[in-house]
């Protein structure tokens, strides 16, 4: 008979089972994990087709890496980001949870209250410090599971001053270039050198001349072949400071795009396509080179819809309307391409709606974390593991939920365009509904049959309007979210809701 045990070996092994039963017992067996982040790419800034039918920029695009990704992988046709704008989104990425539950609902650190001629409303005080050491984060949870971690480019998780504002002190064992930055000074060398929007890290690059997305490229690569070499699993978060303003044509690209789309600001914005395509390419790869495409699980997405209104404007995001800082889907319906062999059916499609959140229990499931694991409390985001699996279907428990009681952009653009505005928005099923906090009055919109959100049915279905608008308030009501102010008494608006209720 074999002796027994000392109790605190037996308590040990009760406490940690639950985590280890999902956990495979040979670190090999564990995929690699590679979240390739875009800022401000537009749904329609690839060849890859998202809309139902390509459109004009499809056909003069060239993204060949984003193709070969879509042909090997899953393409979501309906791959939402938790924000119209990028820090919300990023720190919903990290944590699991929505905006409206962090309490990080605008870029950091946003702007203050501006005169009457510009904010019709009072901004209420929400989290500007960002993400700090005492948060639950992907990368953090993902060492303690024994990967190594590293972070190449934006971060912007953190506001300035804060110990957040260092990706390394929420999980990650290596970071390039990422510090509380939201925008580059210049994405051509020195990259913004001796200016406060200089990207840090990269002062060799800068001698050799290179373009900042090819810099980044340069150090991603590097901490892949090292962490290939250490033998255990790992994850990178490579993310790119483009496509995000300021818009300037890559100087080894732009010859091919000079003249071809009817603007400089489109020539530029197309040769950044193409450097961040390039650069996915490269990746992929070096994957390959490495004998690790198989046993890497690739995510392309975005943090914001495509940027409509700087530079140029740049982009276009048509069929959707609008574009960043909007409520309508060209601000938050972004591309999303996921590369998993041997688990993913290369060349599938799924219309099941998925949103940024979703990445958090989705990277840390498939690295063998356990759904009895603390950290799967609280959460907005979903596994997706089944839908990756081949199922046309997802249970979620909370509908998708977008809150963003803010201002973006300056007054004039406003002006131009209603649907930047303070807002909270519910998507059920195909039905989304739009609160404006201005006006305190709801929108309505069917999504598949009016992609652009042309149509506003609020008045037309009195009945699905109320219902929905109830089930916002209802999913907006546990979070404790802030709302807008009024100007003349500085008293919160309240939660959306149905006119005398």
């Amino acid at each position: 008979m074999m002796p027994a045990l000392p109790f605190s070996l037996r308590l040990a092994i009760v406490l940690v089972a639950p985590f280890l039963a999902a956990v495979p017992l040979h670190a090999q067996e564990r995929p690699n994990l590679v979240l390739f982040l875009v800022d401000d790419m537009g749904w329609c800034d690839t060849s890859v087709v998202f809309p139902p039918e390509p459109g004009p920029r499809h056909r003069l695009l060239r993204t060949p890496a984003m193709e070969r990704l879509a042909r090997e992988g899953l393409v979501f046709t309906q791959g939402y980001a938790s924000s119209p704008v990028c820090s919300p989104t990023r720190t919903a990425i990290l944590t699991g949870r929505n905006p409206a539950r962090t309490g990080i609902t605008n870029w950091i650190p946003g702007r203050g209250n501006h005169g009457p001629e510009d904010h019709r409303l009072l901004v209420s005080p929400w989290r500007r410090d960002g993400l700090g050491p005492g948060d639950r984060t992907l990368p953090r949870l993902l060492r303690e599971l024994g990967y190594q971690t590293a972070h190449v480019g934006k971060a912007h998780f953190a506001r300035e001053g804060t110990p957040g504002a260092d990706p390394r002190l929420l999980g990650f064992d290596h970071v390039v270039a990422g510090n509380h930055l939201g925008g580059p000074g210049s994405h051509l060398p020195p990259y913004g050198a001796g200016g406060r929007h200089a990207v840090p890290d990269l002062e060799e690059h800068a001698e050799a001349g290179r373009f900042l997305t090819d810099a980044l490229t340069e150090e991603a690569l590097d901490l892949v072949r090292g962490m290939e070499a250490e033998g255990r699993p790992w994850f990178l978060e490579l993310s790119h400071y483009a496509l995000h303003a300021p818009i300037e044509a890559d100087p080894a690209r732009i010859e091919a795009w000079k003249g071809k789309l009817g603007s400089p600001a489109l020539d530029a914005y197309a040769s950044m396509i193409q450097g961040v395509d390039d650069s996915l390419g490269r990746l992929l790869d070096l994957l390959d080179e490495l004998g690790a495409a198989e046993r890497t699980l690739v995510v392309f997405t975005s943090d914001n819809g495509g940027l409509t209104a700087h530079s140029g404007p740049p982009t276009s995001n048509a069929p959707l309307r609008s574009g960043k800082g909007s409520w309508a889907e060209g601000g938050i319906r972004v591309p999303w391409i996921v590369r998993w062999t041997g688990v993913v059916s290369a060349g599938r499609r799924t219309d099941v709606p998925v949103i940024s959140e979703d990445l958090f229990p989705t990277l840390l499931r498939a690295a063998g974390a356990s759904v009895s694991a603390p950290w799967f409390r609280d959460l907005d985001g979903v596994d997706l593991g089944p839908v990756l699996r081949g199922a046309e279907s997802l249970e979620r428990p909370l509908p998708l939920v977008w809150h963003y009681p803010h201002y973006w952009g300056w007054p004039a653009l406003r002006r131009a365009d209603p649907a930047i505005a303070p807002f909270s928005a519910l998507r059920l099923g195909d039905w989304k509904i739009v609160w404006l906090y201005e006006e305190e009055r709801a929108l309505l919109f069917d999504l598949a049959a009016d992609l652009g959100e042309t149509r506003d049915l609020a008045a037309e279905r009195p009945e699905l309007r109320d219902r929905l608008l109830r089930a916002l308030h209802d999913r907006l009501a546990p979070l404790r979210v802030q709302t807008p102010r009024s100007r003349e008494n500085g008293l919160n608006l309240g939660l959306p809701r149905v006119r005398g209720e």
